[in-house]
């Protein structure tokens, strides 16, 4: 018995270590470590979370108090038929590339740091009836007639995010879409928006300016 003793001792000490090395791998959900997305570019990104245990928020993203107006709480919906996602709904979206994910920040929030895949389209471009805006929903699959009466039909799925619970941009982007008749039920919402993702450690971009 006693020649078994070091064996055992080895054993135990290679299962401590296995165990140890587990509990320090930060996974998205439990089986899942990261996803791989690709952008409309064919752009590949990773996302993962942040893997240094005891790692914190020290930008802009760490305050909890901004002045109201204009950073009021926002509802959990936008309105009962638009569909709120978490984190592994948008991560879903995206990897499986079931629409158009936008950004709808104001560019100089978009360029600091912003979601893999997703593309700005400001929110003050839907408030306005402009060529701009007209070319934008074309892009989404919107038809318009010869009196530019718009067809949604086949307009295509859109998921929107901004900051995060506090901010207005993306429930303002989709209450004008809804307002020009973009069916509901093809728009998505992503409250937790870009504070809830790096709170969660997630992976996020720094854009490169258009020249």
């Amino acid at each position: 018995m006693s020649s078994m003793r070091p064996y055992g001792l080895l054993v135990m000490l290679a299962a401590a270590c296995t165990v140890a090395l587990h509990a320090e791998h930060v996974d998205i959900t439990e089986g899942l470590p990261y996803v791989d997305v690709t952008d409309e570019k064919g752009r590949t990104y990773r996302i993962e979370r942040e893997q240094r245990p005891g790692s914190y928020l020290t930008n802009t993203y760490a305050l909890t108090s901004r002045p109201s107006p204009p950073f009021f709480v926002q509802p959990f919906e936008v309105t009962e038929d638009v569909e709120t996602f978490g984190e592994l709904e948008l991560l879903d979206f995206i990897k499986q590339r079931k629409g158009v994910f936008i950004d709808a920040r104001l560019p100089n929030w978009y360029y600091k740091a912003a979601i893999p895949t997703a593309v700005n389209i400001p929110f003050k471009l839907f408030l306005s009836d402009t060529p701009e805006r007209k070319k934008i929903l074309e892009s989404f699959g919107v038809v318009f007639d010869e009196t530019d009466e718009p067809d949604f039909s086949h307009a295509k799925t859109l998921l929107l995010y901004c900051n995060g619970a506090w901010c207005g941009q993306s429930p303002t982007a989709i209450r004008a879409l809804m307002e020009m008749g973009y069916p509901a039920e093809k728009l998505k919402y992503y409250r937790g928006g870009m504070q809830s993702w790096q709170l969660l450690g997630l992976t996020t971009i720094v854009p490169k300016k258009k020249e």
